[in-house]
């Protein structure tokens, strides 16, 4: 399941309270009682912002106000309660919602289907699949754009860039519906798997006669099965596992596993 570290408590607020109350009694020192009041308050009210205590909720990050941090915000959204989500806030202007990160092959990403539903890894600071029911109630509030950013091990760098990104829900087996016009360095890898429902190794919904995702060791909008599998094994590179590492085949070919990929989305204006 999907882990985040919390934001930090107000811890020893108490002490601080206290120790305005005690400067404002009587001074003990030769610094000014009203310096460090002045001090002590302006920490409190550090705490208070960096706390958990009513933490402010944005619609989706595109809702984040400009020159905020890339990290963990509550996204309200239609999700009932706020939900995490990862935002970057620096790449192409800010305000994505990263749903894919990997970078170092930390989390295993080869899961079943339950597990691709709600969202495994580290939301914070690691690698992590945000979930498909939260996808989908994204890309369902108000049309997305989609930025996928992908590097090899030599440092080279690509992305492409779709104008629409939206997929259906559980009963649609989160199928892969709008996909907008491609822009971008990295190729499209991902045209082929229009309209192709989600598969894993215990739900297999393509199109070939067997499941892609074991063939593949992965989970994605398979088909017969692949141009892409970003969600396949951490390979370091190079590999002799044809087709079962973390591929864009426009970018490389199925035996190359490439060494970051993230993928994100963010509301259109």
């Amino acid at each position: 399941s999907l882990c985040f570290d919390s934001a930090p408590a107000l811890t020893n607020l108490d002490l601080l309270e206290a120790a305005i109350k005690a400067l404002e009694a009587g001074p003990s020192s030769s610094i000014k009682p009203d310096d460090l009041i002045a001090l002590i308050n302006e920490i409190i009210n550090k705490l208070i912002e960096t706390s958990s205590i009513a933490p402010t909720t944005y619609k989706t990050c595109a809702d984040v106000p400009s020159g905020s941090p890339s990290g963990v915000y509550l996204i309200q959204g239609e999700f009932g309660s706020p939900v995490s989500a990862y935002c970057d806030m620096s790449y192409s202007g800010g305000g994505w919602l990263v749903f894919q990160n990997r970078f170092n092959g930390a989390i295993d990403f080869y899961r079943d289907w339950i597990d691709y539903q709600n969202g495994f890894g580290n939301l914070q600071s690691g690698e992590f699949w945000w979930g498909l029911n939260n996808l989908y109630r994204a890309t369902n509030l108000a049309p997305h754009e989609l930025a996928i950013v992908l590097e090899d091990f030599d440092g080279n760098k690509r992305e492409a860039k779709y104008a629409a990104f939206q997929i259906g829900d559980e009963a649609e087996l989160y199928r892969l519906n709008v996909l907008g016009q491609y822009t971008g360095t990295a190729g499209d890898s991902l045209v082929r798997h229009l309209n192709m429902q989600f598969t894993t190794r215990d739900k297999d919904n393509d199109v070939f006669a067997i499941n892609c995702a074991v063939q593949n060791t992965g989970a994605w909008w398979y088909r017969s099965c692949q141009d892409s599998n970003l969600n396949g094994q951490y390979l370091n590179g190079q590999t002799n596992q044809y087709g079962k590492g973390m591929i864009w085949t426009t970018f490389k070919d199925q035996d190359y596993s490439l060494k970051v990929s993230r993928m994100m989305i963010r509301r259109k204006p």
